[in-house]
């Protein structure tokens, strides 16, 4: 499927693009080092089946929709590379075994992965970069791993609580930047979140959850509101 690879490369461009005026930022830097060592025309992977599951689909295009005007050029090459992208729910397999990551993340998020060493468009052993997805009203639980670790948030407000801090409120165009073993968690309101994430050095480790007791309260909370 050429014209998947051509797409998913236009992506990734776009992506790269507008990155480049952000580089103040350590994680961004190394993102765009990986990114740009990467031969588009010699180093798609086999080709992916398309795949969206079908409960997402709405949320998705919602999400799309919703991306600022400060990004167009990159929800253009988004919209292009659309039908080609293959999507699949985090279950936890992205976390150590036994963690518990929640029914709401469980249930409301998806991810499609650009570059990396699995189910990816561009094979790295050493960059992961990925389109990650969460309905509306979704608790992500707070974690951490190993890897340094680059949210580009396309779309907003989205609230982010960043170790010890109380939560804060990003929009979209916005970067937030979780170091190695910084603890993170993100909660989606009212419209669904989209975002370009990536990882950096250490990508094959494991997320690790850092419980809270506060769970269950947020995951009600959002679920009501």
């Amino acid at each position: 499927m050429e014209n998947q690879a051509n797409q998913v490369a236009q992506l990734l461009t776009e992506i790269h693009c507008a990155l480049e005026t952000r580089t103040t930022i350590p994680v961004v830097q190394q993102t765009l080092d990986k990114l740009s060592l990467l031969n588009f025309e010699s180093s798609p992977v086999p080709a992916l089946a398309p795949q969206m599951p079908a409960q997402f689909e709405a949320g998705l295009d919602l999400a799309v929709e919703n991306i600022p005007a400060s990004l167009d050029l990159l929800t253009q090459a988004l919209k292009g590379a659309k039908p080609y992208l293959y999507w699949q729910p985090d279950g936890g397999q992205f976390y150590e075994e036994g963690s518990d990551v929640g029914c709401s993340y469980r249930e409301g998020n998806m991810i499609c992965t650009l570059v990396g060493p699995q189910n990816s468009f561009f094979y790295s052993n050493d960059l992961f970069i990925c389109l990650f997805f969460l309905q509306s009203q979704t608790l992500y639980r707070d974690h951490m791993h190993e890897a340094s670790e680059m949210y580009f948030n396309l779309t907003g407000p989205c609230g982010f609580r960043l170790g010890e801090a109380d939560w804060a409120d990003y929009p979209g165009d916005s970067l937030v930047w979780n170091r190695p073993w910084d603890v993170h968690a993100t909660r989606v309101y009212q419209a669904p979140f989209l975002s370009v994430v990536s990882w950096v050095d250490n990508i094959n480790g494991l997320c690790r959850v850092a419980p809270r007791d506060d769970w269950l309260a947020l995951e009600d909370k959002l679920a009501t509101h």
